[in-house]
C-alpha cells in the first residue's frame, strides 16, 4: 500500500514537473507581446487599464500620465484582439491587478476582428492569433478563447492542440530565457509607436463624417457584444466603453460606433465617444498620426493629456505623486526619457 502511495505521489510530482516545464519553455519561445509587462507590475498597483488594440497603444502614454497627472496606469493591449478575447482579458486584469477602473475600446468591433472574419487571409489568420494568444497565461479563460477562436475558424481536433500547447506552434523559435515566467518589464507600461510622422500619412478626403445613423452589428459580433457586456457586469472595477479620437475611412465605421454606445449605455455602462474630439485635442493629421486611426508620438502625448483630464475630473482617478508607494515610477519615468530621447535622435531632429 506505501509503496502504491509512493509511487503515485512520484507520477504526481512527474506531471506537475512535466506541465512546469512545458508551460515555462513555451513562454520562452513565444513573441513578445506588452501583455508580457502587464504581468511585471507589483501587485494590485494599477489604478487604471486600458484594454484595447493598437489603436489604444498608439493613443495613450502611461509614464506621460504619470508624470503629469499622478496616474498609474497600463495598456494591456495587443495588435489585434478579436471582440471575445476582450471579455476574457476583462477577467485576466481584474484577477492580476484589481485597478479602480478599466478603460475598454471597442476598436475590434469596428473593424470586425473576430477569428471568423473571411475577409483575411490564412497568413493574417495566424498572426492575429498570435497577437490573442502569446503572453496570456495558462489559466482556464486561455483554454476556452482558443476553443471559441477554433470554433469561428471552423478548425478540427489537430487545431485545437496546435494553439493550446505553444511549443507545437513555435517550435522553430529561438529561445528567449528573458521570457521564462511571462514577466518581462515594459518600460513603457505598453504604450506602442514612439516614431514620429514626417508628414502626409493620409488624405483627409479619405476620411468620412459621422452622421449619426446607426449600423447594427453582424450575429457573431453582436454575440460577443452580449457576452462582453455581461461580463463587464461581473467586475467589480468601473468598466467604462470607448472610441478613441481617430478618423474612420467609411461611414459604417461610424455607424457600428454609434450602434455600439446605444448598446452600452442601454446597459447602464459608460461610453466616452472621444471620436468627435479631434479638434478639440488639437490633433494635426499631417504629423499627430502614424495612420488613419494610429497616433504618433506627437499626437499621442496630445490624447494622453485629454485621456487623463478625463479620468480626472470624470472618474476620480488619484493623483498618487506623494504616495511614497509609487516613488519608483519616477525613476522608470527617467528611463522612459531616455528611450523616447533615443528615438527622437533616431528620427533625426524630427520631433518637436
Amino acid at each position: 500500500m506505501h509503496k502504491r502511495i509512493k509511487n503515485l505521489i512520484i507520477a504526481v510530482i512527474g506531471v506537475v514537473l512535466l506541465l512546469f516545464s512545458v508551460i515555462h519553455y513555451s513562454y520562452m519561445v513565444r513573441g513578445y507581446t506588452k501583455l508580457m509587462g502587464f504581468y511585471s507590475l507589483k501587485d494590485n498597483s494599477v489604478d487604471v487599464v486600458f484594454c484595447g488594440t493598437s489603436v489604444t497603444f498608439s493613443a495613450f502614454m502611461p509614464m506621460e500620465a504619470w508624470n503629469d497627472y499622478g496616474i498609474v496606469a497600463y495598456n494591456y493591449c495587443t495588435n489585434v484582439q478579436f471582440e471575445n478575447s476582450l471579455k476574457y482579458s476583462l477577467v485576466d486584469i481584474e484577477r492580476t491587478q484589481k485597478p479602480q477602473v478599466i478603460m475598454v475600446d471597442i476598436a475590434p468591433f469596428l473593424y470586425s476582428h473576430y477569428a471568423g472574419n473571411q475577409d483575411w487571409d490564412d497568413d493574417n489568420h495566424e498572426l492575429f492569433i498570435k497577437y490573442n494568444l502569446d503572453s496570456r497565461k495558462y489559466t482556464l479563460d486561455r483554454f476556452k478563447l482558443v476553443k471559441e477562436i477554433n470554433d469561428d475558424m471552423k478548425g478540427d481536433f489537430e487545431s485545437y492542440w496546435y494553439y493550446y500547447f505553444d511549443i507545437d506552434r513555435y517550435h522553430t523559435n529561438y529561445v528567449n530565457y528573458n521570457h521564462f515566467n511571462n514577466s518581462e518589464k515594459d518600460i513603457t507600461y505598453g504604450y506602442g509607436y514612439l516614431e514620429h510622422n514626417q508628414g502626409g500619412a493620409f488624405s483627409l478626403e479619405d476620411t468620412a463624417i459621422d452622421d449619426g445613423s446607426e449600423q447594427p452589428l453582424n450575429e457573431r459580433e453582436q454575440f460577443y457584444l452580449d457576452e462582453l457586456i455581461e461580463t463587464a457586469d461581473t467586475i467589480d472595477a468601473e468598466v467604462v466603453f470607448y472610441c478613441a479620437p481617430v478618423y474612420f475611412r467609411n461611414s459604417t465605421e461610424f455607424g457600428k460606433k454609434n450602434y455600439i454606445k446605444k448598446q452600452i449605455e442601454k446597459s447602464g455602462f459608460k461610453f466616452a465617444d472621444f471620436s468627435g474630439d479631434i479638434d478639440e485635442i488639437g490633433l494635426d493629421y499631417t504629423s499627430d498620426f502614424w495612420s488613419i486611426n494610429h497616433f504618433d508620438a506627437l499626437g499621442a502625448e496630445k490624447v494622453t493629456k485629454h485621456f487623463s483630464e478625463y479620468l480626472v475630473s470624470e472618474l476620480g482617478v488619484p493623483d498618487r505623486r506623494k504616495d511614497d508607494r509609487y516613488s519608483y515610477l519616477n525613476d522608470d519615468y527617467k528611463d522612459w526619457l531616455e528611450l523616447k530621447s533615443e528615438y527622437e535622435l533616431r528620427d533625426l531632429g524630427q520631433a518637436q
